[in-house]
């Protein structure tokens, strides 16, 4: 037995339960499986029973890199420029506000907001709920305009925090994406455009990933994963995770509910010799830092590094930077055995994916634990990393 397999049975026996189950998959760039473990429970009660290899999750912030691809179609049908304005498309963003400080001082925003700015997190588009300016924004009348909107357009209508392009900031951009690809295709719901180009080229067939996990049958809600998150001495205990469950619109940047193997499809597509979703030159795109070196945006991303550190292993940060649709470790983890230039992020509720093109391969980490970086969640990350790595080393 590997240092997973130890970890994974010990961590999710239900005497001593650190985290109730998880799936670890990865797929080479044809889309054959060639590493699996589903291990555990799909949820912390205790009456919980197996975990399924079709287990449905909500893969939150993991959902970013799948809008990117849905945007980046887009471009590839010359439907609009990366580096072209979208304010005609969504106006809402247009001649935006930029918040200098909590006193909620604004200056006037100049540039115009593009797709390579909605892909590379430096549109300055924040989380309402994430920057102290805009959390104190969202007490006044106009940041309470909105309040408890479920609406893509807005829920994630906030406030600059810089100039698009002098920053990278955690936020609402790619829900801004998704708005953008409706109204692009007749205002159709992201989940059908999915559906109609994403899901159904790769081969899938319904029941479709979705943002709406109640519209589902009985048959693939008992397969969901419920989510937990820790008490006070440490033990897991039931957790209600808002996203995916909206029967409205779609978080773009955070809504999506899948299996490991919807998942891995894309990812497979993204690593392909022969891609059914995207010209070869945007995946290129997608595997190319778009971050100029000693750049504010570098040292933004690199001020996040705390919480999305399980993401990159001990990559060195100059060796780090971010492409479109996910961060970009172009270092080696070497304690781990992982290789170079990977496009890889996750979820908040501690799904983890990566993708290598130069390899032709990508994996897929799920349970459903809050928060994000949960450190025994992080031990099992770890060392599914070094056991698929030292797999993938030696048949190849």
């Amino acid at each position: 037995m590997s240092e997973f397999d130890t970890l994974l049975a010990k961590y999710t026996s239900k005497e001593n339960q650190k985290v109730p189950g998880v799936v670890a998959k990865c797929i080479d760039k044809n889309g054959k499986e060639i590493y699996s473990k589903v291990v555990g429970y799909n949820s912390s009660s205790a009456d919980a029973g197996p975990l399924q290899e079709n287990a449905v999750f909500k893969v939150a912030s993991a959902t970013k890199v799948i809008t990117s691809i849905a945007l980046l179609q887009c471009v590839d049908k010359g439907l609009i420029g990366l580096d072209e304005p979208l304010t005609h498309i969504i106006p809402e963003m247009d001649g935006k506000e930029i918040l200098t400080g909590m006193d909620l001082a604004t200056i006037p925003s100049k540039t115009k907001i593009t797709a390579r700015h909605l892909l590379a997190l430096t549109s300055g588009i924040p989380y309402g709920f994430l920057h102290p300016y805009v959390i104190k924004w969202r007490t006044t009348p106009e940041g309470l305009k909105f309040k408890g909107s479920r609406i893509t357009h807005e829920r994630f209508n906030v406030p600059l925090i810089f100039e698009p392009g002098e920053g990278w900031v955690y936020g609402g951009s790619l829900d801004w994406a998704g708005v953008v690809v409706r109204r692009l295709h007749d205002n159709i719901s992201l989940e059908d455009y999915m559906i109609e180009y994403m899901w159904k080229p790769l081969g899938l067939k319904a029941p479709f990933p979705t943002f709406n996990l109640s519209s589902k049958d009985d048959e693939y809600r008992s397969r969901f994963m419920e989510a937990s998150k820790r008490d006070a001495e440490g033990r897991l205990e039931p957790f209600e995770w808002e996203f995916g469950n909206n029967p409205v619109d779609a978080e773009g940047g955070g809504g999506l509910v899948a299996t490991a193997q919807d998942y891995l499809a894309v990812l497979s597509d993204i690593v392909s010799d022969s891609p059914k979703l995207l010209k070869p030159e945007t995946i290129k795109e997608m595997f190319t830092p778009q971050l100029a070196e000693n750049s504010k945006a570098i040292s933004d991303l690199m001020d996040l590094r705390p919480a999305w550190d399980n993401v990159a292993g001990s990559v060195k940060s100059d060796t780090v930077n971010h492409g479109l649709g996910g961060v970009l470790l172009q270092g080696e983890a070497p304690e781990l055995g992982q290789p170079a230039n990977l496009l890889a992020w996750g979820g908040a509720l501690n799904t983890i994916w990566f993708a290598s093109k130069e390899l032709g391969v990508a994996g897929f980490f799920s349970t459903q634990v809050y928060p994000f970086g949960d450190p025994p969640v992080r031990e099992l990350i770890d060392a599914w990393k070094k056991d698929f790595w030292s797999q993938f080393k030696a048949n190849h």
